[in-house]
């Protein structure tokens, strides 16, 4: 490999390594095989401009071409031209994405889901950083440069990683760019000419006497001096770098470590967004975020229920997260709610209307109280029909000083009714039952144990919420457990100390090992009501609660968290007593008596371990392989190309020898491009007699370094194990081909030889040629000649030229 190709690849490697921290802020890895191929396909284009040796300006044009041909082909090959070209209709679709990853990035706490839009930003920004890089580092020259950019995309990682980035992700970054200034250490010390060992004994004076020892003695020192040279700037970098990463990130605001809420961005007016984050990260510690406000509303209901933002069902083990958005189980918010799942027309309900004011909330879930018959707002929302989640598309989220209209089916199951509940329907028992590989035994034993003999699915969670509220001797805390063991859940369980994630985790994960359907709810509990009967929300209110399936109630509502943080629990989870009694139960939907301040003062989530579920996770779907697919297919023919284009001239070749001396000629140019592809050079100051001996001659010798050195060049004796009579083919054939060529130049009409028989003789040389080159040189020959090569530049050239 040329060091051209070397410096390359190592701005590739330092690219990817740098880009790979950015999983601590955007979740899943369809967006690192999309980067990953963008930056692959930049420095591709780069090779091959480099292989055409086409001026600097002109590869440096075409990276940005090729990088938003791989735009279109991945985001949206159907306005592209061919589905591909960048054409005005593909152009302005990627910007509208564009700017949807940009609301995605305003309305979400990291790590963020990655949407499309958002997958369309980290690709391209891969792409250009990988422009930037391989100009500056392989055209300019100048690697040590690139340091502060390849800083830049890890500085993302630092700042908006809840917790920060640990030192592991920080090296990596590092190496990459070292090995970057080590490729082109190793570039700049060849140039002043091949290595030469010499013993260490050997002395001469300042004006040395020249010779074999001088010049390695000199090439010695360039080689230190060019070495030391990168050291040091790699040394005086790190330094600065490390300092950057230190020293930077506490300077920044809003970079704390939070789990529900997360202050993201400029709001209206210049006050502060927040946003619910749908990952929840049992290992994340809370810190108070303040008292902001977030929604205010007025409603019919003399005591209002929680305004659930989404639900999450996908565990692995330490993270909470949505599973994958079945789209053919959503609908357009505009054509009204679907039916309530699971429940039934008997069970007891009131229709509650609410009218919400967003205030500093920038959000793409929208918090509406459960389970919700109608919703009137403005913008692009769908609602999933199977948990009643209200999502955002494209560029629409909440934004302060919107209101909105929801009517609540409250529903209030008595207890008898929850008790006597029939079985859950199958697809929701394999949905929400499902628990994450290695999950301990500790926490189904220790459910086991709570619920005793109760065989009642509502009475085995009836006892599992007083054994978390009351009985358990579990206390409220803002610090997450102490990560005593491999599990989150586990030291909770041992330390008996959370906060409202990890009370709400506790039993939706113990209620599944019971084999009852339970998901984690994330929102807003009610809140304080003001004088004038509005109801306020702010930051102290973000909570999180089970729901557990029972069929004809649906999914209902348990308060395992303790009630100094949330007020009484509600009402349907109060296990009947005997002899059973008529439901009190109120009719308007209310459950928390008195409202008190949340769990969870906080801002949003820390980065999420990627796990094993037995479920596929939203953020690893949506990988449009057939995008990947066509990629892949033009990458592989831009990698063919040289190979298809000596084989074109060959045949173009050959189908145009129609005489006896055009088939002699044709078979001596087919010779003389195959072994140069071996790395057999042939002088062009040479006779064909005078090639042909030198050639015949290394065949003889079989040995290493005959036809591996220039035609010409003498190389050192040798012998092989092979027959007399196949060393004596070989030569045979060369003179053939010699009195072939020479008859077409030199001879009368008619005397040069043709026909198959040299096509024949050209195979035996070049075959006899390939077994005595090392494999490298014979890949090369075969995948990436390099007279396939020179016929692509000089066609380049000529089309030029008609341009």
């Amino acid at each position: 490999m040329t060091s051209t190709g070397r410096l390359r690849l190592a701005s590739t490697v330092a690219v990817l390594a740098t880009t790979a921290g950015l999983h601590l802020v955007v979740e899943g890895t369809a967006w690192f095989v999309q980067a990953l191929l963008a930056v692959v396909v930049v420095a591709a284009t780069g090779a091959a401009a480099s292989a055409l040796r086409l001026p600097g300006w002109v590869g440096a044009l075409a990276q940005p071409l090729a990088l938003l041909v791989v735009l279109c082909v991945l985001f949206v090959p159907g306005q592209a031209v061919l589905g591909l070209l960048p054409g005005p209709e593909a152009l302005r679709a990627l910007w509208v994405l564009a700017l949807e990853g940009r609301e995605t990035i305003n309305s979400q706490a990291a790590p963020v889901v990655a949407e499309p839009g958002l997958r369309l930003l980290t690709t391209a920004g891969a792409g250009a950083v990988a422009v930037v890089v391989d100009i500056v580092a392989v055209v300019l020259r100048s690697p040590a440069l690139t340091g502060p950019v390849l800083l830049a995309v890890h500085a993302v990682a630092v700042v908006f990683t809840p917790g920060g980035v640990t030192w592991g992700w920080f090296a990596l970054a590092v190496a990459g760019w070292l090995l970057l200034i080590a490729a082109d250490g190793g570039s700049r010390a060849a140039a002043w000419g091949r290595r030469v060992k010499q013993r260490p004994t050997a002395r001469t004076s300042p004006g040395g006497n020249g010779g074999g020892g001088g010049a390695g003695r000199g090439d010695g020192r360039a080689v230190r001096a060019g070495t030391g040279a990168a050291t040091a700037v790699a040394v005086t970098v790190s330094v600065v770098a490390v300092v950057a990463a230190v020293a930077v990130p506490p300077l920044v605001p809003g970079t704390t470590s939070v789990v529900l809420v997360g202050g993201n961005g400029a709001g209206i007016g210049g006050a502060a967004a927040n946003s619910v984050n749908p990952l929840l990260d049992l290992r994340s510690d809370l810190e108070s975020q303040g008292t902001a406000e977030v929604l205010s509303y007025r409603t019919s209901a003399l005591t209002p229920t929680p305004l659930r933002i989404v639900t999450v069902d996908n565990f692995d083990g330490e993270v909470w997260r949505p599973s994958e958005i079945d789209r053919s189980q959503t609908r357009a918010l505009g054509d009204g709610m679907p039916g309530v799942p699971g429940l039934a027309p008997d069970t007891p309900r009131t229709d509650v209307r609410y009218d919400i004011t967003v205030e500093a909330l920038r959000q793409q879930w929208l918090p509406t109280p459960y389970p919700a018959t109608s919703v009137e707002i403005d913008g692009d929302w769908f609602v999933d029909t199977s948990t009643l989640n209200i999502r955002a598309q494209g560029r629409t989220a909440t934004r302060e000083g919107q209101d909105y209209r929801v009517v609540q089916a409250a529903v209030a199951p008595t207890p008898e009714q929850l008790r006597d509940a029939g079985p859950a329907p199958a697809d929701v028992v394999e949905r929400y039952t499902a628990l994450p590989q290695g999950l301990p035994p500790q926490l189904e034993q220790q459910a086991r144990e709570v619920v005793g003999s109760e065989t009642s699915g509502f009475l085995q969670a009836t006892k599992l919420q007083d054994w978390f509220r009351s009985t358990g001797g579990f206390t409220y805390s803002l610090e997450a457990p102490e990560p005593r063991s491999a599990n989150a859940l586990v030291d909770f369980l041992n330390d008996k100390t959370g906060y409202c994630v990890h009370f709400a985790s506790a039993m939706a994960v113990m209620a599944r090992t019971l084999g009852i359907p339970a998901r984690v709810a994330v929102g807003f509990l009610p809140g304080a009501r003001l004088g004038d009967g509005t109801w306020q929300v702010t930051l102290q209110e973000a909570h999180a609660w089970p729901e557990l399936y029972f069929e004809g109630a649906g999914w209902v509502r348990f308060e395992p968290t303790p009630s100094a943080r949330t007020g009484a629990a509600p009402a349907w989870t109060i296990a009947p007593v005997a002899p059973p009694t008529a439901s009190t139960a109120p009719t308007d939907g209310a459950s928390v008596p008195s409202v008190a301040p949340s769990a969870a003062a906080t801002s949003s989530a820390a980065p999420a371990t990627p796990g094993t579920t037995t479920q596929t996770s939203a953020q690893n779907a949506g990988v449009p392989w057939s995008g990947l697919l066509v990629v892949l297919a033009l990458v592989l023919g831009v990698l063919a190309a040289p190979l298809a284009s000596r084989s074109l001239v060959r045949r173009r070749r050959w189908r145009h020898a129609d005489t006896a001396a055009a088939q002699a000629e044709a078979a001596w140019a087919d010779l003389v491009e195959q072994i140069g592809d071996l790395g057999v050079s042939v002088p062009p100051s040479q006779t064909p007699r005078q090639v042909g001996s030198r050639l015949a001659e290394g065949l003889r010798r079989d040995g290493p370094g005959a036809p591996g050195a220039p035609v010409g060049s003498s190389g050192g004796s040798g012998g092989s194990g092979d027959s007399g009579g196949q060393r004596d083919r070989e030569p045979q054939a060369v003179a053939r081909l010699v009195g072939a060529v020479e008859g077409a130049r030199y001879g009368a009409p008619g005397s040069a030889g043709g026909g198959t028989a040299l096509v024949e003789d050209v195979r035996e040389v070049v075959d006899a040629v390939v077994a005595q080159r090392p494999r490298s040189a014979t890949w090369r020959w075969r995948l990436l000649p390099p007279s396939g090569v020179a016929h692509l530049r000089r066609w380049g050239r000529a089309l030029l030229r008609r341009g």
